[in-house]
């Protein structure tokens, strides 16, 4: 099941006895996860019912699942890096023989017991233990949001400080600040604070407080050189890699953005509507307005073989055929170069 799946279960005061949280998506897991516990282990008794094991034996799980809550129906066990599941190995136990352990006792797991085996990222599916849980548990998918339930998201969580937000001010959102939802709900809490007295929170307030994610810096840079503004440009960059950022990854992401250029202008030539190439290209609309903006300045064949350059100079380096050194610089001064020979005529 999803994480939407796993809420709607649990709200209706439907609970397993054997779960597996995995999923890239680390924010919606921690909350399921409070979440669960508080449904089982909630209360004035809490701390004698919640059992909190790392990477434990066959026999500490069993111990803890066999002993009786206090003064409640059931105990929470949440067992966190496990080996069973993980590439690692275990240290304290064989696996093999653990497994069988395990697998034999979740047939006979007593219903005053709720076990949560919690996964940083995805679970190793090849391993033994997760395919004894396929069977006799329940897997529950923490996936990162789409685009409609990461702006119901934002909505909700602003609501909850009394301010609202448009559907453009959360695509700005993510797209500067990036999907990550303990990033985003510490930016949140910035702008419900920026906004004080009003009650929508604006792009303008966005632009003024939110963190600038490392591929947004890359967006605006590629945006800033492919609009004319060659000096600035360059500064970016040599910003971007003073912070650590490797060339050859700016280099492909300025291509990314050369060829969505490309795609954007192609596509209106054919007559597609701004909000038919959003659809199509999965962008937010303003950031597609802005490609068809900047796209005015180029002919198609200089927006193609300026994707052809990033290419070719990205194999190049990486065959090593190219020095890394000055690669990017010179393909941003070629790009200016195709600019500067639109506007007079060349």
């Amino acid at each position: 099941m999803n994480h939407t799946e796993f809420f709607a279960a649990l709200k209706q005061g439907n609970v397993g006895g054997c779960y597996l949280f995995e999923g890239e998506e680390e924010y919606t897991k921690r909350s399921a996860l409070k979440a669960l516990r508080e449904k089982i282990a909630g209360g004035d008794f809490a701390m004698m019912n919640d059992a909190r094991l790392i990477d434990p034996a066959p026999d500490a799980l069993i111990a803890a699942a066999e002993t009786l809550p206090f003064m409640s129906d059931r105990r929470f066990i949440e067992v966190r890096d496990s080996a069973m599941l993980t590439a690692g190995k275990a240290k304290d136990y064989d696996e093999d023989s653990a497994v069988k352990e395990l697998d034999a006792y979740l047939d006979r797991l007593p219903d005053t017991a709720v076990i949560v085996f919690f996964v940083r990222g995805k679970a190793d599916g090849r391993k033994k233990l997760y395919q004894a849980l396929k069977k006799k548990a329940q897997i529950v998918s923490f996936d990162p949001l789409d685009d409609k339930e990461l702006a119901r998201w934002i909505a909700a969580t602003l609501k909850k400080e009394g301010k609202k937000i448009s559907l453009s001010a959360c695509q700005r959102l993510w797209f500067s600040a990036g999907r990550d939802l303990t990033m985003l709900s510490n930016e949140l809490g910035k702008l419900a604070a920026y906004a004080g007295e009003r009650e929508e929170v604006t792009e303008e307030d966005i632009a003024a407080v939110c963190v600038q994610s490392t591929e947004y810096k890359v967006y605006d840079m590629a945006d800033t050189l492919l609009s004319g503004q060659g000096a600035k440009a360059l500064r970016m960059q040599e910003a971007l890699l003073r912070d650590g950022e490797e060339r050859l990854m700016l280099l492909s992401l300025l291509g990314r953005q050369c060829r969505q250029l490309s795609y954007a202008k192609a596509m209106a030539a054919a007559g597609s509507q701004p909000g038919e190439i959003t659809g199509k290209m999965g962008l937010p609309g303003f950031v597609v307005r802005k490609l068809l903006d900047t796209a005015r300045a180029y002919s198609q064949d200089q927006l193609n073989e300026m994707s052809r350059l990033c290419l070719d100079t990205e194999y190049l380096v990486k065959s090593g055929q190219l020095m890394d050194a000055g690669s990017l610089e010179k393909v941003m001064l070629q790009i200016l170069s195709m600019r500067e020979a639109n506007q007079y005529g060349v």
